[in-house]
């Protein structure tokens, strides 16, 4: 698993390191693959993501985190390259996932809401972000109870994981 991480902001937060042990855990939990995967993380600004939103997603606004899945998944198959051969970059020799947003100015305002860190609060996004990029979503009542699920069971993890 390879994390390509892009701070834009000023904030220290969690480093590609962290995001990967995350990220491994949560494609286990997914039964996934953690090797030969890769997935782009961008610490953006609240002007970057409105811009972001606004175009992609056709609202006006600042939000938490964005995501774009490059693997379409409908089957829930392995992400191998056997299973996505288009898919998989041999230069790369690895298959990339998509990318996840994250604005880090509504991730402090949430910390202050939820009463806990910024790093936590990050981190939670990204976990949220790596759910979507493997084809959860939210949008009916069961998908989110599932998505919630996933996210409630990394919670622990993230405990021994983020330091602040």
């Amino acid at each position: 698993m390879e994390i390509i991480l892009t701070n834009e902001t000023k904030y220290n937060l969690p480093c590609a390191k962290i995001l990967k042990k995350i990220a491994k855990r949560v494609l286990k939990h997914e039964k996934q693959p953690t090797r030969h995967l890769s997935v782009g993380v961008f610490y953006v600004d609240s002007a970057k993501i409105q811009e972001i939103n606004r175009e992609y997603r056709h609202k006006d606004k600042p939000t938490d985190v964005i995501t774009f899945r490059m693997v379409d998944n409908p089957h829930k198959l392995q992400i191998t390259r056997k299973n996505f051969p288009l898919e998989y970059d041999e230069a790369q020799k690895s298959i990339y996932l998509g990318e996840i947003f994250i604005c880090v100015e509504v991730a402090e305002e949430q910390s202050h809401e939820w009463g806990h860190t910024l790093n936590r609060e990050v981190a939670e996004l990204f976990v949220h972000g790596m759910l979507h990029i493997l084809g959860h979503d939210h949008e009916e009542e069961a998908e989110r109870k599932v998505m919630r699920d996933s996210e409630e069971y990394q919670n622990n993890f993230l405990n021994k994981v983020i330091k602040d």
